[in-house]
């Protein structure tokens, strides 16, 4: 199984469940068409988004709701990243915080999602961190701080 783990500003989003990314690229009409009269248009814009969610926690070694949200209410641009864990390989970019949402239940985990906006285009991610799982837990290692989370 493949994990793709997202980073902000060099920091794991803490207990990640799910993430995306999705590219739009937008097309404009033009005034040629084929033969059988279909129109033909032009690739124009390229935009995308990257949504998650992830389990509430106060963990300071990660991010979570607290450090997104004031993220978003301060309107900071944030640098982002999605690894592959198994290759380390990936994109990132920047971005700025579009939505975000937490919720919760008697009978479960308190939840939170968002959603960040791209800002400017898609790169290969530079950072490589180190994946790996013990008994005790996962770690995580971009070569300079450690993180650990505990099964």
């Amino acid at each position: 199984m493949t994990d793709l783990m997202l980073y902000i500003n060099d920091t794991p989003v803490g207990c990640l469940l799910s993430n995306n990314l999705a590219e739009n690229i937008s097309f404009i009409k033009t005034c040629k068409s084929t033969q059988d009269m279909a129109q033909k248009q032009l690739p124009q814009l390229h935009s995308y988004s990257i949504s998650f969610e992830a389990v509430y926690s106060t963990d300071q070694a990660i991010i979570g709701w607290d450090q997104l949200k004031d993220l978003g209410r301060s309107r900071q641009i944030m640098d982002w990243s999605m690894l592959n864990t198994d290759t380390n390989e990936g994109d990132a970019g920047e971005g700025f915080l579009e939505s975000l949402e937490i919720s919760g239940t008697s009978e479960d985990f308190v939840k939170f999602t968002g959603v960040i906006t791209g800002y400017g285009a898609i790169v290969d991610a530079e950072i490589n961190y180190y994946v790996w799982a013990q008994d005790a837990g996962v770690y995580v290692d971009n070569g300079g701080d450690e993180y650990v989370f505990v099964n």
